[in-house]
């Protein structure tokens, strides 16, 4: 078997394979024995048929099949011996192959870049933290109690804050259009939740009274035949219903899992889940920072088959309800191409680091983290069984350790400073 290798880009490579005639004829006879075994051909028994009636029969099918097997198992016997590492499933351009010649095909395929010493050059880096004060547990109680709200009705003039019950018919230029009529529909006036105009339009109004409110669809609008459209939408005011929060009582706080039912307790428990989650944020903005410096320091070139396929992974996990019978489009894909470099080019870098500083998985370190993990559910048990029986989330796990291990082996001689912001500032930047 003959190979010659050429390079058109850094990543592309184009491999030509020639194969003995006799590769051929000895996969083809093998063929032929192995049909003449159980053809059944009017005439002969079962098995008994002469080699050139199955060669007539059954020439040009084996034939193919042949040069099938030879072409897979020559290419991959190529790839070995040329020492590459495709991605992807190559391309194979066989030629037109004459009787009693050798075969000869053309594979094109990408490689993974070449990883050598990767750099990572920093002196300080600048941490953000925090601290939890009172404010950001009541806002996340007061979020709890907008959660619980009870709707009473209110016989009055529709105000800010109100669920109202409306019947609505829109219209553009006289004419109904998809979308644009519903009945008994909530809506909680300044949510935003309605295109700009439409709430404003209920505020004043009362029960069972009409109205004809002017909107303008916005720009972005996802339904492109009526986006930057004018409209009319006749509404009818079905129920307005004022909100009433739950007191911060005994029965209350039980139902939103504290046992003892006491504030305090309520306070301490809201605290630690955002101590908790305030811990996983400033670990990552971390990760991160130190991740944003190994991309800008080491610029890879990304096979497009492996930035095909992490958008395609991506994609699924955004939208979860497609399906695999769903059909990705290149328009749908391009919002998705850009992080999945920056994933792909990670993953490179940081399997490269890994095996540079000859890290392991710490398994104490993992055991522990489960431990603080599973505490955050009301039944630890079962996360932890639920995690032992869990091929995938186990790998995740010991990745985002691995990964961790590494920011701090990075970290080892670099000064870092903190900077102290609020909670609300830092989870949101």
């Amino acid at each position: 078997m003959q190979v010659s290798v050429e390079a058109p880009s850094k990543l592309l490579r184009r491999m030509t394979v020639v194969v003995p005639s006799e590769k051929i004829t000895e996969a083809y006879d093998k063929r032929i024995i192995k049909l003449s075994k159980s053809a059944k051909i009017a005439g002969f028994r079962p098995g008994k048929a002469p080699l050139a009636v199955i060669k007539q029969r059954y020439g040009d099918s084996a034939r193919q099949e042949a040069l099938s097997e030879v072409i897979h198992s020559s290419l991959y016997a190529a790839i070995d011996q040329e020492k590459l590492n495709p991605v992807g499933v190559p391309t194979v351009e066989p030629k037109v192959v004459e009787p009693n010649q050798p075969l000869e095909f053309v594979a094109s395929f990408e490689i993974l870049p070449e990883l050598h010493a990767v750099q990572f050059d920093l002196s300080t880096l600048e941490k953000q933290t925090a601290s939890i004060v009172d404010a950001d547990i009541e806002k996340v109680i007061g979020h709890l109690r907008t959660q619980h709200t009870r709707w009473i009705k209110a016989d009055r003039e529709a105000q800010d804050k109100d669920q109202v019950l409306i019947d609505f018919r829109g219209t553009i230029d006289g004419i109904a259009f998809s979308g644009g009529e519903a009945h008994d529909y909530p809506i909680v006036l300044g949510s935003h939740t309605m295109i700009p105009g439409f709430e404003e339009g209920i505020v004043g109004m009362k029960t069972g009274e009409e109205k004809s409110i002017p909107v303008t669809f916005p720009e972005n609008y996802p339904a492109k035949e009526v986006a930057r459209k004018a409209a009319q939408f006749g509404i009818k005011v079905i129920r307005i219903s004022q909100p009433e929060l739950p007191a911060l009582q005994e029965e209350f706080i039980k139902k939103l899992g504290v046992k003892t039912g006491k504030l305090e307790d309520l306070y301490a428990e809201v605290k630690k889940n955002l101590e908790r989650e305030l811990e996983r944020v400033v670990r990552l903005k971390l990760k991160n920072q130190v991740f944003d410096v190994l991309l800008k320091q080491n610029p890879l070139e990304i096979p497009g088959a492996l930035i095909e396929r992490e958008a395609s992974r991506i994609h699924d996990e955004v939208h979860p309800h497609h399906g695999q019978s769903h059909s990705h489009t290149k328009e749908e894909m391009v919002q998705f191409n850009e992080p999945a470099k920056r994933n792909v080019a990670l993953g490179l870098l940081v399997a490269e680091l890994i095996k540079q500083h000859k890290l392991s998985i710490n398994a104490e370190r993992i055991q522990a983290y489960l431990n603080k993990m599973a505490t955050a559910y009301e039944d630890p048990a079962a996360v932890m069984k639920w995690y032992a029986n869990n091929k995938r989330a186990q790998a995740e796990v010991e990745m985002q350790i691995l990964e961790e291990q590494l920011v701090e082996k990075l970290l080892e001689n670099v000064q870092v400073t903190e900077k102290n912001i609020s909670y609300h500032e830092l989870i949101n930047s």
